[in-house]
C-alpha cells in the first residue's frame, strides 16, 4: 500500500522540483542532440546528402535546392548539384539527337545566392596537385578566387562574384578524386563562403 500513502509536504516540494529539473535536462539535452545533427553553427537547418555509391556524405544549407545529377561521363562523373537560384534547367541524358544538361547547368543567382557542385573525378589522386587542406581526413586543396563562372550568373543589387574550387583525394581506387565548385553572390561573399566552407567540414567518406 506504500504507493497510495500520501507524499509528506516537505517531500512532495522536493519531488516535483526533481521532476521539474529532469524534464528541463532531458528537453535540453534532446535539443542539443537536434541541433548537432540538424542545424549549422548561426542556428540554420541542415540537410543530410549521402551517395553510397560514391563513398561520400555530408550536410548543406536545408534552403538549398538539390538535384542529382542523370548522366555520367567519360572522365568526369557529375554527383549533385546544390543551388539556390529559383529556375534550374532539369537533368537530360544526352542522347544521339541532343547533348545532356551541361553541368552546372545554367542559372540566374540571386542576391547572396550560391551554387554548388561535386564531380567524381577518374585518374589517379590529386596528381599535380598540391593539397592545402584536409577534407573529410582526405588531403584537398581549396581555392577561392574573385571573377565569373561560365553559365552560372550573379544577378541583383550587390552582384560581385566569388568562386570556390576544392579537388579532393577520394576515399578509395574507385572513387580516387572529387571536384566541388562554388559560385558565391555578394553583397555578403563572406556567409556564403562560410556555408560553402562549412559543407566540406561536414564531409565523411566511407570505405
Amino acid at each position: 500500500m506504500r504507493e497510495r500513502l500520501p507524499v509528506p509536504r516537505s517531500r512532495r516540494g522536493l519531488l516535483i522540483a526533481a521532476v521539474v529539473l529532469l524534464i528541463a535536462l532531458g528537453g535540453a539535452a534532446a535539443g542539443l542532440i537536434l541541433s548537432l545533427g540538424t542545424a549549422s553553427a548561426d542556428g540554420r537547418s541542415l540537410a543530410r546528402a549521402n551517395f553510397p555509391g560514391y563513398q561520400v556524405a555530408f550536410r548543406y544549407p536545408s534552403a538549398w535546392h538539390r538535384e542529382d545529377w542523370c548522366w555520367s561521363g567519360t572522365a568526369v562523373f557529375p554527383v549533385t548539384l546544390l543551388t539556390t537560384a529559383d529556375a534550374v534547367p532539369p537533368c537530360r541524358e544526352p542522347t544521339a539527337l541532343a547533348a545532356g544538361t551541361s553541368f552546372p547547368p545554367p542559372q540566374l543567382l540571386g542576391s547572396d545566392g550560391v551554387a554548388v557542385w561535386w564531380a567524381s573525378a577518374d585518374g589517379r589522386a590529386l596528381v599535380g596537385v598540391k593539397p592545402n587542406a584536409r577534407v573529410g581526413g582526405e588531403p584537398a586543396r581549396i581555392t577561392v578566387r574573385r571573377g565569373a563562372y561560365s553559365g552560372v550568373t550573379c544577378v541583383g543589387k550587390g552582384a560581385a562574384t566569388r568562386v570556390l574550387s576544392a579537388e579532393i583525394r577520394g576515399p578509395s581506387s574507385s572513387v580516387p578524386r572529387f571536384h566541388v565548385g562554388a559560385v558565391i553572390c555578394g553583397p555578403d561573399l563572406a556567409s556564403g563562403e562560410a556555408d560553402a566552407r562549412q559543407m566540406l567540414a561536414s564531409v565523411r567518406f566511407t570505405r
